[in-house]
């Protein structure tokens, strides 16, 4: 995994409202749109998270996962 890359997502997660709504109701377009290119590996993650979870559900999630 491109751990720059993850790190651009999550930091864009934290910091922007609108980014973390428009990931949460279509994951992989939000992704798609921020022109950051993910591998299949990175997207197979990000289609297996929980996106019901709370943002801080979330939050605690990946930062373990980091």
């Amino acid at each position: 995994m491109n751990h720059e890359t993850l790190g651009k997502l999550m930091d864009r997660w934290s910091s922007d409202a609108v980014f973390r709504a428009a990931v949460r109701s279509d994951p992989l377009g939000a992704i798609a749109n921020t022109g950051l290119q993910l591998s299949d590996e990175e997207m197979a993650a990000v289609q297996a998270v929980d996106w019901t979870l709370s943002d801080q559900e979330l939050a605690a999630r990946t930062s373990h996962a980091a």
